[in-house]
């Protein structure tokens, strides 16, 4: 609740301010984000059976960290100055992020069960095709200083801002090149992020920007969901990130496909990553000129 009260208060201030001045600024990009510490990983694995190579779900993946790649990411912001010059502003943004977005489908074998004519249970190599990819909306609001603003060309700005990230994965398996089965999961959580670039204003209504970004993505509400009813299975859409220390269960990583739920243990994750981005700015409500019109 109070944390819910302190974004009234701001969301006020931020309206009160925007009532005052005249310096609204919508900003709008594109990047290219990059996954760390326990984001960054290989969600597949190339192993053995008796009948030959096959290709598994790596036993590391939502275990110890959430096999991310490179991606993309997309954001929108407005930014309303506090004061006459547009050096300190308050932001309100939203933004998609999506990694693995040059990750091709991994292909390979992997092993099936069957029932032989001797009644035995034997096993044999079918082909599979892995994909993968992990997303973000997010949106959130924060604080932001461009010291030089005032001069109307150049300024660098600093910010930083919380984040409300509604995370989705999506694991893809499909057999024999035709028959597809997922499992996906997902969840809210809280974190923040630091924000810093250069601003060039090209004329009164347009201008571009260049910055880099540290997202912290799940600083609160970390859960693991341990009940067999919860498990990570292929097939299934529900499941929980899984990003705080505990136990589930899941089919997913077997050589051989079974429908036996291992208990996996699981560690405390943090899913951070940079981003480097390119922006076009729109300037709101420019000032109007004070200059006296000259006569002809």
């Amino acid at each position: 609740m109070k944390l819910l009260k302190y974004l009234f208060l701001l969301t006020l201030l931020v309206s009160s301010s925007y009532s005052q001045f005249d310096k609204t600024i919508l900003q709008f990009g594109i990047g290219l984000i990059e996954p760390f510490g326990d984001s960054k990983g290989t969600y597949y694995n190339n192993t053995f059976i008796r009948q030959g190579p096959v290709l598994t779900i790596d036993s590391n993946f939502m275990r110890n960290n959430y096999g991310l790649k490179t991606g993309l990411y997309f954001f929108g912001k407005a930014k309303f100055n506090f004061d006459k010059y547009a050096i300190t502003r308050g932001v309100l943004f939203a933004a998609f992020n999506t990694f693995n977005t040059f990750e091709p489908t991994k292909n390979g074998n992997i092993g099936v069960q069957y029932i032989n004519s001797s009644n035995q249970i034997d096993t044999a190599l079918m082909s599979i095709g892995y994909s993968y990819t992990f997303n973000s909306f997010s949106f959130g609001l924060g604080f932001e200083l461009a010291p030089t603003s005032f001069t109307n060309k150049l300024s660098p700005y600093f910010g930083a801002n919380l984040s409300f990230n509604v995370f989705n994965g999506k694991l893809s398996s499909t057999e024999n090149r035709f028959d597809s089965v997922n499992t996906s999961f997902g969840d809210l959580r809280i974190g923040v992020d630091f924000d810093a670039g250069m601003e060039y204003k090209i004329n009164k209504q347009f201008g571009m920007a260049l910055g880099v970004k540290f997202d912290l993505g799940n600083l609160l509400l970390k859960n693991t969901n341990s009940g067999l009813a919860d498990a990570v299975l292929w097939g299934k859409s529900n499941a929980s990130l899984n990003d705080e220390e505990g136990t589930f269960y899941s089919t997913i990583y077997e050589p051989v496909q079974s429908a036996l739920r291992r208990e996996v243990k699981s560690r405390k994750k943090d899913i951070n990553w940079g981003t480097i981005y390119i922006a076009a700015n729109i300037y709101l409500n420019p000032p109007k000129s004070t200059k006296k019109p000259t006569k002809k």
